[in-house]
């Protein structure tokens, strides 16, 4: 975890890299720019029992493993796991910053049992910060580079009431929930789309971060547009991108790809919203 990280120094040009380095005559060194994914989290098994809140006691079994854009579910060498131990992690506070912000953002709203997938860019997980190789249990890790983006499966296994609650912060960059996942042709630029949708000012009071809600359109007709060219928020063109016909997500949207500090109906200047959308169908 974050504490068992060391901040490590930027690593030097290697021989094989003089070239790119400037042809050998310069010695200045280079950092390698690592492309961060975008925040996602898939709900592989949706649980039954109490739901964690920020200012909970939350117990997760965890593994992490490095991104790895080139895998179909893009999880690279696994790099810690408590499963592989056969037991859970030590328990901490949610929502107070006692671990990586994405980890709260993704265990949030989870329910004793259940299962979660996290895509986590390197400022949403460890950060700057790395880690060597570790032995543990018989079983050798790699190392965490600095600045890695990150996977990681989570299993709510406890949860304890809070007493005092606590606010959470709206995210800064969009982030989506994949509810259900659909089939068929994938949402992308250029594509018809049909959806219902249910749009909430965003509460980080809220156990399910959700306030007010502002609209919907659920058991009427449903919303068309053309992803990409139509005129819909900026969080909607980024975040329907890869949904299939069938599937269910959540996006969190930030006031900059939202309506910005302009004032809408019902909707405050510079709000973080929260849609939940159903995709129909993909043309």
């Amino acid at each position: 975890m974050k504490s068992k990280l060391q901040i490590v120094a930027a690593a030097l040009c290697a021989a094989a890299l003089l070239t790119a380095c400037g042809g050998g005559t310069d010695k200045t060194p280079v950092t390698a720019v690592v492309v961060q994914p975008a925040y996602k989290v898939t709900e592989t098994l949706v649980g039954t029992g109490t739901v964690a809140e920020a200012g909970d006691l939350v117990t997760t079994h965890r593994v992490g493993y490095l991104y790895d854009s080139t895998k179909a579910d893009f999880k690279g060498a696994k790099v810690e796991s408590t499963v592989d131990s056969g037991k859970p992690a030590a328990p901490f506070t949610l929502g107070v910053g006692n671990v990586s912000t994405g980890w709260d953002q993704t265990i949030i709203g989870m329910k004793v049992g259940g299962k979660r997938t996290a895509i986590l860019p390197a400022n949403l997980a460890y950060g700057s910060l790395s880690r060597d190789a570790v032995t543990a249990n018989g079983i050798t890790y790699p190392a965490i580079p600095a600045n890695s983006p990150m996977v990681f499966d989570f299993e709510l296994v406890d949860v304890t009431k809070g007493i005092i609650p606590v606010v959470v912060p709206p995210p800064t960059t969009l982030t989506s929930v994949d509810l259900v996942i659909g089939s068929g042709t994938a949402a992308a630029a250029g594509k018809s789309l049909s959806v219902y949708y249910t749009l909430y000012l965003y509460d980080g009071t809220k156990p399910n971060l959700r306030g007010n809600k502002i609209d919907s359109n659920v058991g009427g007709t449903a919303f068309d547009l053309v992803l990409g060219t139509s005129n819909v928020i900026q969080g909607w063109h980024q975040g329907l991108v890869g949904m299939m016909a069938g599937g269910t997500r959540t996006l969190t949207i930030p006031p900059s790809l939202g309506y910005g500090s302009v004032a809408q109906t019902n909707i405050p200047a510079n709000s973080t919203l929260i849609f939940d959308i159903q995709l129909i169908s993909v043309k």
